[in-house]
């Protein structure tokens, strides 16, 4: 396989592959130097294998064309002239990228000037001593023509690779080191593992090794891979995505744009409003005092329905722990002490840890025993339950004995905006919010309710499977 070489099929997908690689790191920040540099030179690089792919795929191999009065067959001239380009830019163009990867454009712009002009002089010294037309045979016509083709480029790689290390070495205790490290790992890795392949292997008429340079698909591959890792995790040359999940398969309740608009609207104004009454309070004009109160408890008012808007409006992103069912009943438990009705925790001997997002499902428990207490009043019983009815499956109950919820209102408890409440501490978004957590959790939400005298209340029950995993970032305590 390495005598033969990988089959013409397999050489345009590798050639797609480079160019679709470089391509995304380009758009990760167009922008940068490092970037462009960094895209021209993996462009480059890929004609070594995009000539292999048109030389043996036989596209021009029985035509011929003149040039200057010299009649050459097409797909050797084209060989020629794109090896040429590999064997005489390539390297430059990377030295360029590892001077902007050092920042030598703002560190010796002077320096920077001379060396940007300077690299590419051989070039013009290799075009003019060894035709572009000949570069193909020249390994065979001219062998000490290719030892020194060989020993630029390997010169070449090795003061790309010093300044890449000195910029590591010098940046180690930055913040940004492990993406410039990566940086350095993209760019050296493949590019040193060509020039060992191609010169040395050559050089020394190891001709059973003449096509291992093709083994650089499997490097390729593996950054490619690892890039994508980073781009939805840390992110890479200044690009980050974010992975999100979504049920497709029924419609999710979501706030009309409208509302969003007002929202947004409401937000920047209350920042104001709250500005204002501060500096009027220090102006210290007590005829103000009461008014101000009353605006500060509007404008907390106000606040206070934004926050929950937002926190209802927005796609939840949950972060995945191994969290103690018992302990964060018995927090929850703590915080409403000041209530004077009864709580009672009951978890069932073989629940231990849950999976889940703690400050969401913390989130959702205060809000389904807020909304209890509410219904009970000063005095009553509110039970938070956990059990494990199967060996993959939890239920989490919050139940009351308040008034109940009537049975026309149960289908329209999970709309946003909507509740039996005409209190300003109630906006009709917590059962909403709810809802949404749990799925995300890949459960559901299930409520029963009863309005009559002698079993009134309220159960409302989490089914979540015990070892979720999915939809977002998970770790261990």
């Amino acid at each position: 396989m390495i005598e033969q070489g990988l089959p013409v099929t397999f050489l345009l997908l590798f050639t797609v592959l480079i160019w679709g690689l470089h391509l995304m790191i380009l758009l990760s920040s167009p922008g940068n130097k490092v970037n462009q540099w960094c895209c021209i030179s993996g462009f480059l690089l890929s004609l070594g294998v995009w000539k292999e792919y048109l030389f043996y795929g036989g596209f021009f191999a029985d035509s011929r064309i003149c040039l200057l009065g010299v009649r050459y067959h097409t797909d050797e001239l084209i060989n020629s002239v794109l090896t040429a380009v590999l064997y005489y830019l390539a390297m430059p163009c990377g030295v360029i990228c590892s001077l902007y990867f050092c920042s030598m454009d703002k560190r010796k712009p002077r320096l920077f000037r001379i060396l940007r002009v300077a690299v590419f002089l051989p070039v013009l010294v290799f075009a003019i001593i060894y035709p572009w037309s000949q570069t193909k045979r020249i390994i065979y016509t001219h062998p000490e023509a290719f030892l020194v083709v060989g020993i630029y480029n390997l010169l070449y790689g090795v003061f790309m690779t010093i300044l890449v290390m000195l910029t590591l070495f010098r940046e180690r205790k930055s913040h940004q080191f492990s993406q410039r490290r990566f940086i350095a790992v993209f760019v050296l890795l493949p590019l040193w593992y060509w020039l060992i392949t191609i010169f040395p292997v050559h050089m020394l008429k190891l001709e059973k090794l003449y096509k291992l340079w093709q083994g650089n698909v499997l490097i390729i591959f593996g950054l490619l891979f690892y890039y994508l890792y980073l781009l939805f995790h840390k992110g890479i040359w200044g690009l980050r995505l974010n992975r999100q999940y979504f049920d497709w398969s029924e419609n999710k309740a979501q706030l009309p744009e409208d509302i969003r608009y007002i929202i947004h609207m409401l937000k920047n104004e209350t920042a104001k409003l709250r500005l204002s009454t501060q500096f009027i309070r220090e102006l210290g004009i007590s005829e103000a005092k009461v008014e101000l109160d009353i605006l500060d408890r509007s404008i907390t008012h106000i606040e206070e329905f934004v926050r929950r808007s937002n926190l209802c409006s927005g796609d939840i992103q949950i972060e995945l722990e191994c969290i103690d069912i018992k302990a964060l009943f018995e927090e929850i438990a703590d915080e409403l002490s000041e209530w004077k009705g009864t709580i009672k925790i009951e978890v069932g001997s073989n629940v231990s840890g849950l999976y889940c997002d703690p400050y969401h499902m913390k989130e959702v428990l205060c809000n389904l025993a807020a909304n209890a207490i509410d219904s009970m009043g000063e005095d009553g019983t509110l039970t938070l339950a956990a059990l494990r009815p199967k060996k993959d499956i939890v239920l989490l109950r919050v139940s009351d004995t308040g008034h109940g919820i009537p049975e026309k209102d149960l289908e329209r408890i999970f709309n946003f905006y909507y509740t039996s409440y005409v209190d300003y501490s109630h906006f009709g978004l917590g059962l909403a919010y709810c809802k949404d957590v749990i799925k995300r959790h890949n459960g559901y939400i299930n409520v029963r309710s009863s309005t009559e005298p002698e079993r009134h209340g309220t159960e409302f029950t989490l089914c979540l499977p015990r070892g979720f995993r999915g939809g977002g970032k998970t770790k261990e305590r």
